[in-house]
């Protein structure tokens, strides 16, 4: 009997460790499988990052020519308006209407100032010649 009861105990405590061996083998490949998941959703998401990388960096090309194109643009007009300049001041020495024209000082409008001889309501007031 002792040895029935003694091999009925063993069988149980083998049944009990290969069960238990069992349940974590399953939460393992649980674990396994969510982890597996994760990396999947990592690795997605990672290639979704490089692909946005490397749409900024081809944006930061065309940003660096367009820039420097401007800047080449910005270079030609300020030597043109530079040359525009000197040849208004050759002119302003050589011909005296031109000196002249360029003496008289600008209209109000023109220096940012609100023109002269507006009434309340924004329209221009005409001057009176006193023969009309």
């Amino acid at each position: 009997m002792k040895a029935i009861a003694a091999a009925f105990i063993i069988t149980l405590v083998a049944v009990l460790l290969v069960g238990l061996q069992q349940f974590r083998v399953i939460a393992l490949r649980g674990e396994v499988a969510v982890e597996t998941q994760a990396r999947q959703q990592a690795v997605a998401a990672n290639l979704e990052s490089q692909s946005t990388i490397t749409t900024l960096r081809a944006e930061i090309d065309r940003n660096k020519a367009y820039q420097a194109d401007l800047n080449s643009r910005l270079k030609a007009s300020e030597q043109k308006a530079l040359k525009a300049r000197k040849d208004f001041e050759d002119l302003k020495r050589k011909s005296p209407a031109v000196r002249k024209w360029a003496d008289q000082p600008l209209p109000d409008g023109l220096r940012g100032k609100p023109a002269a001889g507006k009434d309340d309501h924004g329209e221009a007031r005409t001057p009176s010649t006193g023969s009309m």
